[in-house]
């Protein structure tokens, strides 16, 4: 939060404007004060409430993707240490294979 609005998020914009509209009816007549009222504990409901619950929902669903992507890379990894032990075996049997027949040619 900076300065009373939303910094970030989905719901920054709306934030923006209702605090505008409120901060412009209260310096009119009070007619509107129950409604100024009414806004200001709405913004404050919604700070406090519907957007804390749903951070925390994502927080969650981040977990998990942060999980599987590592995941994928502890695998990857493994895969490559497994191709270059299998290419390093097979480049010794082909030295090797070489090796034996100059052995025999001569």
């Amino acid at each position: 939060m900076m300065n009373g609005y939303l910094d970030s998020g989905k719901y920054s914009q709306f934030s923006m404007v209702v605090q505008t509209f409120a901060e412009k009816s209260k310096s009119y007549a009070t007619p509107y004060s129950t409604e100024v009222a009414e806004v200001t504990n709405a913004v404050a409901d919604a700070k406090t409430g519907v957007l804390t619950k749903a951070g925390n929902a994502t927080s969650s669903l981040s977990t998990g993707i942060t999980a599987s992507i590592i995941a994928i890379v502890v695998i990857v990894l493994i895969m490559v240490v497994i191709y270059l032990i299998l290419r390093y075996r097979r480049k010794n049997k082909m030295k090797k294979k070489l090796h034996y027949i100059k052995l025999l040619e001569e």
